[in-house]
């Protein structure tokens, strides 16, 4: 922590939101994607907090200089590297400043990088000299350019460029802690300064890195604190010659990143379907002895596992699609990094850009091959469960089909003979014996229900017979 005992001042600084949002995705191609504008709607609400009547109207700006914002990524006759999107190229913005109060000035940069918008916010407080304390508001009033504000789907970094006014007893690292105590609530200037710190020189200046450590863009903090300690320093960024470069790198920084969190997400999506996989596996052996039930059981499992099969290939393939991505924009990356180390003074180093490369290739594309190591052998358990089952449903059926055969059979046969004996009986029915010794007034079985009960018998007879030759049949059918 920075000693708080100390007064510290900078001159002539300036914070810088680097914000990123995907402008396209491929499921919809050369659409812009329901959140494509989120950037410019955010600058349309800090306009509004702020009390800023520019950047109320950066949204209209952008689509009355092109008539639509942005391009398609496709399009062939279109630079879509690098596009800046206002024909002024910056949008300068004041706010109107509360009663005494001093006003905010600054500047916006909207660019098009490829599928991807990016916007530049810069606060500044040109010719003066501030002390640490008002940062919160010259440079983040109401800590309005933190990640939980802005909300880009592939994050953000802050850059602040400052010339720090040090006492004798004072180092550059205590410095720039004190910077972000004063830039941050303190749960989050405590969440960055917890973590290490890389130091490195840019253009002859000290350039920190702090970093949360998050991979979730809505959390993560990354910052960049870079003092101008010469007049070199001074001149080369005055020029720019180095910012194109950066916002390439970081806009592949946070593409890969956001690459990262994705197919950790669909890794984490595809092993909760395994493990609902594994119980499936298990009740098979536990199916209901009761012939219906069972079926009906193995057809609903027969409805379940295929969708489910489906889902887990799904997100097998994004987490290739997400791999890939993250190898195409890490090698963006090292092309962009080469050619900012070929414009850097030679005393200059950039730790923290060479450890993120590292970074990617030893940790993040590693872990999404384990990850699909771990899956792929999955998919062979779903067909193998679903080939089962179909096996199972088709032997189930073909049961219960054999045994409503058989019962069919025996119906037939039974009701076939017993209605011939009926036929048989029905003229001693019609033209009944009496017995010329018999006594006309003494009682008899009635004949038609002799008849009936004769037929039913011998129905009844002949089922179990034909059952039990059935049966024997059946029995004897598989050795033949």
């Amino acid at each position: 922590m920075a000693d708080k005992s100390i007064i510290r001042t900078v001159k002539n600084p300036k914070l810088t939101l680097i914000a990123f949002q995907l402008r396209n995705n491929l499921a919809l191609g050369d659409e812009p994607i329901e959140t494509a504008d989120h950037l410019w709607e955010k600058c349309q609400e800090l306009g509004e907090t702020l009390n800023s009547p520019h950047l109320k109207t950066l949204i209209n700006r952008l689509e009355q200089d092109q008539g639509k914002i942005g391009f398609p990524p496709g399009e062939d006759d279109i630079s879509n590297d690098y596009v800046e999107l206002l024909s002024e190229q910056f949008l300068h913005f004041y706010a109107i400043p509360e009663l005494n109060k001093p006003q905010l000035k600054g500047e916006v940069y909207p660019l098009q990088i490829h599928d991807t918008y990016a916007i530049d916010i810069t606060f500044r407080r040109p010719d003066a000299v501030v002390n640490l304390a008002e940062f919160n508001y010259f440079l983040n009033p109401n800590y309005c350019l933190l990640p939980n504000n802005i909300q880009s789907d592939l994050g953000q970094t802050l850059i602040l460029f400052a010339e720090p006014l040090l006492s004798e007893s004072d180092h550059y690292q205590d410095f720039a802690n004190a910077c972000v105590e004063a830039l941050f609530p303190s749960s989050e200037a405590q969440r960055l300064l917890e973590n290490p710190i890389l130091a490195g020189k840019f253009f002859g200046s000290p350039i920190f890195e702090y970093d949360t450590g998050e991979y979730n863009p809505s959390r993560q903090i990354n910052l960049l604190i870079w003092f101008n300690c010469s007049p070199r320093t001074q001149i080369l960024e005055a020029q720019g010659n180095y910012y194109q470069l950066l916002i390439n790198l970081l806009c592949c920084r946070h593409k890969i990143l956001y690459s990262y969190t994705q197919a950790r997400w669909c890794y984490q999506q595809a092993k909760d379907l395994y493990k609902q996989l594994l119980p499936k596996v298990e009740n098979l052996k536990n199916l209901s002895p009761n012939q219906s039930e069972k079926l009906a059981d193995l057809k609903q499992e027969l409805i379940e596992i295929p969708q489910s099969s489906f889902e887990y290939g799904e997100y097998i393939q994004q987490m290739k699609l997400q791999l890939n991505t993250i190898k195409t924009n890490l090698k963006n990356y090292q092309d962009y990094l080469n050619q900012l180390n070929n414009i850097l003074m030679p005393e200059d180093n950039l730790p923290f850009f060479n450890k993120f490369e590292t970074r990617t290739k030893d940790k993040f594309i590693e872990q999404i091959n384990v990850d699909l190591g771990y899956l792929i052998p999955g998919q062979n358990l779903f067909s193998e469960l679903i080939n089962t089952i179909r096996g199972l449903v088709e032997i189930e059926q073909a049961e219960i089909d054999r045994s409503l055969e058989t019962k069919i059979s025996i119906l037939g046969v039974s009701l076939g003979v017993g209605g011939i004996a009926a036929s048989t009986f029905s003229g001693y029915v019609e033209r009944p014996l009496i017995n010329s010794n018999q006594s006309p007034s003494k009682t008899s079985i009635n004949p038609g229900l002799f008849a009936f009960l004769l037929s039913g018998t011998i129905a009844l007879c002949t089922g179990v017979l034909t059952a039990k030759y059935l049966r024997c049949r059946r029995r004897k059918s598989p050795k033949n």
